[in-house]
Order: C-alpha cells, then structure tokens, then sequence
C-alpha cells in the first residue's frame, strides 16, 4: 500500500464530510495524485474537498500573487536603476549574476520570518564578503555594493506590494500575519497535512495553528529505521519536529513506517557519461514485462540525460510521461541575432556591409531567403528593416521577428527548425510584453542580454499523459509518490546529493547564526527525498557515471556507498566499461596501407603515454581519434579537457619562477596570494573572459579551492623538515627505441607535470584533474604493467623510461600522481607490492628495463600490419 492510499484509508474518508476537509501536500504531483485515490474512494456524488501543494496554499493565505521569477529580476533591475540615477549601473547582464541571488536570499529570509534588511545591514557592519565578490567587484564598487543593498531591496518590495505581489517569502511571511483573517473565514474548516519535511519557520508556525485549529491531523513519511539513527539525514527535520512540537505530547505521532527493511532486490550500476546511462535506463525498461512496467519511475539526477534517452529509448510514447522540461539549444539563432545587433550598434558602412555579408551566409537566414537575388518587395522590406537603424526597442522585437516568421514558414511543420524557429518567436513575443512595463528595455544593449537570456532557457514542455506506465520526472517532483520499479540516474557525488556548492551572498557563518539552510540541511533534504522514493520499492537500480573525467565527474555517490555499508539487502554491482557498444561480437578494423602509413607517421611523431593507454583500453578509439583524428564534439564549452588545462596552466604560472630553486615557505605565501589572478588568466587564455555565474564560476571556485589546498599541502611538507628543489614543469621529454622486426626506431614522447628532488631523490610527478585511487598506481610485478587496469602505472612507468634515456647516470627515481580531485591523499607514489604490505617505491634501471622489454612487445604488436584492430560491440 502506497503512503498517500494509507492515508486515505486512516481518514476513513467514506464517512467523512468532505466539504470540511483541505488537505496540503507538497508539491503540484502529489496533490494530483491524491486526488485521483480520493475519487476512486468517494462513491456517492459529492464536491471535491480543497487540495493544494504547501505553497499555493500559502499563497492563498497571503492574498498575495506569487511572481515567478523572469518578472522579479526584471522589477529588481528597475528598481536598481531608479535608486540612484547618478551613479554607474552594472549591466543588466553583470546585473543578473548576483541579483538572482539577492532574490533568493532575502526570499529565503522571509519565508523564515526574519528581517531582510536587518541581515543586509549586518553583511555591510561584517563587511564579509563572499567569495564572489572578492572576484567580482573592484575595490571602489565593494561597500557601494553591499550599501545599496537594503535600500535597493526596500524599493523592489514596495514595487511588489503596491501591485498586490511578492516574491514566494513575501507570500511567506505575509500568510503567518494574515492567519488569524484566514481562520476567521475558515471556521469550519479541517485542515490535514500530508508528506512533508524541512519546513521553512513560516510553515511550521501556520501548521501547528491549524492542527489547533478544528483538531487538524499530519501525516509524516518517515521510516523507524532513520528515526532511530540520529546521524541519518533522512530523519534530520522530522526528527526536530517530532520532539520539538507540543502537538506530540499528547497526540500520536503519523507514521513511524517499517517499509525500509521489506525485501528489495537494490542494483547498483556504473556506466559512462550521460549517454552510457541512458541506454542503460532503456536496456532495463525494454527487459520489465508490460505488467511490471505498470509502476515505474525513472528519476532524472541531471536532468540533461533527456535528450539522449529519448534518443535510445524503445517503449511507446503513449507509455512514459515526462514531467521534466527538455532544454532547447538555440546557440544558431542566438548567432543570428547577435550579427543583426551588431549591425544595428555599428555606425562605419563597411563593419555593417561585412556584418550582412556574415548575416547571409547563416543557414537560417539562407533557409529564409533561398534566393537572394530575386527577393520579393515583401521579403525586401524584412531585410531593411533588420538594416535601417531602429529607433525603438519595438522595431528590433518586429524586424527580427519578421525574419524569423519567413524562417519558420520555409520550415518544414514539425521539423526541429521549426520547432526551434516557433519557441523563439514566443520568447520575442514574451518580451515584447515587458516592454511597456520597463523602462530599461528601451537600452538595445539591454534588450539583446535580455532575448539572450531568454533563449538560454526556451524548453520544450511534454504533454500530460494520465494512462501512461512510466514516470519520468526529478526527485523533488516525486514527493510523497511511491512505485514498485525505481530507476535512479547520474547517482553521483556533486549531483546526487548536490555537495558544498551554493550560490549565495549569505556567507556560512551568517547563514548558520540565522538557521538559514546551508550545505549540510541541503544533503539532509536530498537524503530524506532519495531514502523515502526507495523505501517501498521492490526492484531499485541505482546508475552512476564512472568515467572517471574531470573534476566533476566519476564518483559514486555517498547514498550508494551508505546502501552498501548498511548490508540490509540483497545488491546486485554491476560496472560497464568505459566503452559504449551494441552486440556482443568482435569486430575486426583492418589495417589498411593508409591505416599503416598513419602508424609510421606517429611512431615517428612519438607515441604519448595517453596514445598507449588509449590502445590498452580501447583500440576502436585509437584507431578513430588517433589515426584518424575523429573526436567526440564537445558540446559544453568547458568541457574536461578544458579544465585539465586551465589547472595545469596555472600551476605552471604560479610555480614558474621557482624552476631551478629550493621551495621555502615564504615561495609558497606568495604563491597564495596570485592564486586567483593566474586562474583567471588560464581562463581567459582558453576563451573564457566572464567567470561570473554558471558553470563556469563553479569550476573556478573548485579549481581555486583545490590550487590552495596543493599549496598549504606543499607548505605541510616544508614544515616537517623536507627540502625540496623545482627542477622542472610541463618538461617535455623524448627517447628512441629501437625494436626488433621494425625497420625504423619508435620514438616515446610526453610532457611530465612536474620534475623536483625531494631530499635527495629525484620524483616525477603527473597531475590528474579525475578521481584516481592509491591502488591504481601499484602493481604485483612490472609484467603487469601494460593490464588494462594499470595504466597510470604504465604512464608513470613511461616517464621513468624517459628519464632514464636522458639521464644514464641516474641510480633510482619516484614517480607517482596527485589527484586534484582528491588532495588529501597527497603524493600517491609508484609501487611494486612486495611480500605482506611492503611495497616497492624506488624505481630503478632493473625496472625500466624490464618495462621496456615488455613496453617494446606492446608497440611491435601495434606496428605488425598483420595483427588488425580490435572492435568488440557488447550489449
């Protein structure tokens, strides 16, 4: 029995008068689905009772109308522009990064009945500024900043009252001060709680009044397993409620649920990037028979796997409802529209000649005007239109609407163009809307932020589908819902749960002395949403992303990894390779005299440790990207490449002038103090000039943090009394091998991180911007080396060689890697097990001779144009 069936049948609503009954639950879905029970139970013909998510009915309360969010940053903006007319105004673009943030803080403040603009003046008595601000204002904006604040946001809230709306913690705080009026209108009401957690200080006062109030009733969803443990996040918030609130003195407390321990058959799943699990959460759909499917949820943990699974998945449409909005990549019209701006902002006649000439080269407007020459008066009038000068905001919405008509007329109807073409006429018409309500609009450097901004979130909405079998929504919607079959995606650290980061100009100290959610609520709140979905579920695959790429990716979430200590159910672990396939079947790539004369040439170029790793793991991709320099598109502008060399490059920067010197402790102060300037500058050398909000702010922070933590780790190892001298950074290195049976020597090429003589002994050093374990660089006996699962050793093992080639006099090295990912582990270092737990650190010419037999044996078999590559396919 479902949670919301087993409140139902508590009710016993067959004997109740409904008319006096509101129930509450959390969210839009769930108040639907209880709805739906609530029907098939009620069999005489009656009205149906006030059912509403927690937050419209508190809206309600209020008498205030939530504004979403879109219009708020817009009436922020105008007010911001009002406050002080003579002083320089951020654009609407630097405007928007931190004013979304002011909106939800003060929204948050509010809705826990705390004064707004009490904790905006103790941000400016404090004068602690976050760490966005440090990056993002000078030195002369910094107390203007943090002074505007509480006058900026005092005429933003008049704005909003004086309309009779309020942002959600306006709507908040205004329901616990109109309650007594609520009540007074609602005499007879019966109010009954259902499915919640972690209610704001608003919610929970309103609540325990009207459970007062007509003998109102809750219901909570919580398991005696979670309640018991008080370390478990899943009973953080209930279990305050349950001890704090005087209604639990002298009444029973609903439910206490022993649904945790019933059997489960719980499948853990690693598989790579988002393609890899969502041909897996197909491969698992397509395997339940159509009973089964009946009750099925597919979790979305990053909600970007939509697109490739709808790409792969092989049930009907009329099975599966999608409650998640599928993001549309408009990137091309943006591209458009940005040349027709420029055109209008430039005033030289050949910048706009070379402007339409780039205009019409675009494939859109192509597709628009597929004969240029024998253009039409109508379709010349659009075209002038984009070129005359515009005078109003008005004529740019109309002109690039007009071109944007003749592009979806050419379209074909339901192609993606038009489709595309559609949804950005809507976006222009919304803003058209705004125009006469802002000022600011008649700015067209504003107005082109604006549209741009608009188009980055045009998504597509999916049809309601009441008969369908499968559920695919995120976790927050599946609130009080539960299902027999449960599919959890990307259950990764930093998504499942979201970790450390939050966008905030509240730093934790503040936050934390207000009881403001920080990080660790945060976890708590995403804990009892995760436990409580599976909870009831008989069949639960759990998949993660294990390609270990990047600093944000590869590692499997702490839910799986607690699941698995907690050894209460039966586990399936199931880990897919890297590589993605089809059939199980091997495939055969020839070598063809071309594909021999590419391995000549890059015998002769050098092969790369990565090159020999890509062979070991993977010879299909050697084979593409390699010898035929195919490579996947990065469709993410920082991608991980990109970060991997962002944090190499500032190392370099930051350790440059050390080359060739003893590191003391006053080197590595000084370093911490350009840590910020040289990130910035690896930024803007790989394209990225605005590190303000996104993605990109993210990774800054994250590459920042962890530059910091190398250095102090750095500045550990000179307080305990170790010398260490810089001998070299990004060092290229080479060595010819000359092998039996080939005509010709091989050369071995890379590039070492870092070379240094740490008390005596030299150390290579490689750093890994992915998740790589201790064990990863240890290995039984050389021999072992090439395995596939030691390639970081034979990478080290590589450089060794080299080193050695170069230098014959040398006697032993250490070679290892540092995780950027994983700091705290510090210098993991090369090892040959030995007997018990003795391990081998010194690598020493016996080893690199042995490695180089065996390396040699690896490179014939590449080279031997009889031995064809390998392309396995596997389902």
């Amino acid at each position: 029995m479902s949670f919301l069936e087993k409140v139902i049948e508590d009710l016993d609503i067959k004997n109740k008068d409904l008319n006096k009954l509101c129930f509450i639950l959390p969210n839009k879905r769930s108040a639907g689905y209880f709805k739906k029970l609530l029907l098939r139970k009620i069999e005489k013909a009656t009205f149906i009772p006030e059912i509403q998510s927690i937050n419209s009915f508190m809206a309600k309360i209020s008498g205030l109308n939530e504004v979403d969010e879109k219009m708020l940053i817009f009436t922020l903006y105008q007010s911001y522009i009002e406050l002080d007319k003579n002083t320089k105004k951020d654009s609407f673009e630097d405007f928007n990064a931190w004013g979304i943030k002011l909106l939800r803080d003060v929204s948050a403040i509010e809705q826990n009945l705390l004064s707004p603009q009490l904790i905006l003046k103790e941000l400016i008595e404090i004068n602690k500024i976050n760490n966005w601000t440090k990056q993002e204002l000078s030195d002369k904006q910094k107390p203007l900043f943090w002074e505007i604040l509480p006058k900026l946001y005092s005429l933003f809230r008049k704005k909003l009252i004086n309309n009779e709306t309020g942002t959600k913690g306006m709507c908040y705080a205004e329901a616990k001060e109109n309650l007594e009026h609520y009540k007074e209108a609602n005499k007879n009401l019966k109010h009954v709680f259902i499915g919640l957690n972690a209610l704001t200080k608003s919610e929970e006062l309103i609540i325990q009044e009207l459970l007062d109030f007509n003998n109102g009733e809750i219901y909570w969803d919580i398991d005696k397993e979670f309640l018991k443990n008080k370390d478990h996040g899943a009973s953080f918030f209930i279990r305050q409620y349950r001890s704090g609130w005087k209604r639990f003195k002298n009444n029973p407390f609903k439910w206490e649920g022993e649904d945790y321990k019933t059997p489960k058959n719980i499948n853990i799943i690693g598989t790579p990037k988002l393609l890899g699990q969502a041909m897996e959460t197909s491969r698992i759909l397509t395997n339940f028979d159509r009973k089964k499917l009946k009750n099925t949820i597919v979790v979305l943990g990053d909600e970007a796997i939509i697109d490739p699974f709808l790409n792969y998945n092989t049930l009907p449409l009329k099975d599966i409802e999608i409650t998640v909005k599928k993001k549309l990549n408009l990137e091309e019209f943006k591209t458009l529209i940005s040349e027709i701006f420029k055109i209008q902002q430039s005033s030289k006649k050949r910048t706009i000649q070379q402007g339409f000439k780039k205009l019409r080269i675009s494939r859109l407007f192509k597709s628009a005007f597929p004969e240029f020459k024998k253009l039409e008066k109508k379709q010349l009038k659009t075209i002038q239109g984009l070129l005359k000068a515009w005078d109003l905001s008005k004529q740019a919405i109309d002109s690039i609407k007009e071109l944007l008509i003749y592009i979806s007329a050419k379209s074909k109807k339901g192609s993606i163009d038009f489709l595309h073409t559609e949804h950005c006429i809507k976006s222009l018409e919304e803003t058209e809307c705004l125009i006469n309500k802002f000022s600011f609009f008649k700015d067209l450097k504003i107005l082109k932020s604006v549209l741009f901004s608009s188009l980055e979130n045009v998504a597509l909405n999916f049809e309601n589908n009441e008969d369908a079998k499968v559920q695919i929504m995120g976790l927050l919607e599946s609130r009080a819902l539960d299902f027999e079959n449960v599919i959890i995606t990307s259950v990764n650290e930093g998504t499942l749960p979201k970790g450390k980061m939050h966008s905030s100009l509240i730093p934790y100290d503040l936050r934390k002395k207000h009881s403001l959610l920080t990080y660790s609520e945060r976890d708590a709140i995403y804990t009892y949403h995760f436990y409580r979905l599976i909870k009831r579920a008989k069949n639960i695959y759990l998949i993660y992303n294990n390609y270990n790429e990047g600093v944000m990716g590869g590692e499997k979430s702490r839910f799986i990894h607690q699941i698995e200590f907690e050894e209460k159910h039966p586990i399936v672990v199931q880990k897919n390779s890297s590589k993605i396939f089809t059939e199980k079947k091997d495939f055969i790539l020839e070598k063809s005299p071309a594909a021999i004369t590419k391995l000549n040439e890059l015998a002769q170029k050098g092969f790369s440790p990565s090159t020999l790793e890509q062979y070991i793991k993977n010879q299909e991709e050697f084979y593409y990207k390699t010898l035929l320099n195919i490579y996947d598109f990065e469709e993410d502008k920082i991608s991980p490449r990109v970060i991997g060399l962002v944090f190499h490059q500032s190392i370099e920067e930051i350790y440059r002038p050390l080359i060739g010197k003893k590191i003391k402790k006053r080197d590595m102060l000084k370093a911490e103090s350009v840590i910020e300037e040289k990130i910035k500058g690896a930024f803007f050398n790989n394209g990225f000039k605005k590190l303000k909000k996104g993605k990109a702010l993210i990774i800054y922070e994250v590459i920042k943090n962890g530059i910091s933590t190398l250095i102090k780790n750095e500045i550990k190892d000179i307080d305990s009394g170790n010398e260490i001298e810089l001998v070299a950074l990004e060092a290229k290195m080479n060595c010819e091998l000359k092998i039996k049976g080939l005509d010709n020597p091989v050369q071995l090429r890379g590039v070492v991180d870092r070379i240094d003589i740490r008390n005596g002994t030299a150390r290579i050093i490689d750093y890994k911007t992915g998740v790589v374990r201790p064990n990863e660089v240890v290995i039984k006996d050389i021999d072992f080396c090439l395995d596939v699962t030691n390639t970081k050793s034979m990478q080290l093992m590589c450089y060794a060689l080299m080193y050695f080639k170069n230098f014959p006099k040398c006697d032993n090295i250490e070679a290892g890697l540092i995780s950027f990912r994983d700091l705290r582990k510090g210098f993991m270092k090369f090892g040959v097990r030995q007997s018990g737990k003795e391990m081998d650190h010194l690598i020493d010419k016996r080893k690199v001779d042995d490695f180089e037999k065996n390396l040699k044996k690896l490179i014939l078999e590449i080279m031997d144009p009889k031995i064809n590559f390998k392309k396995e396919i596997q389902n």
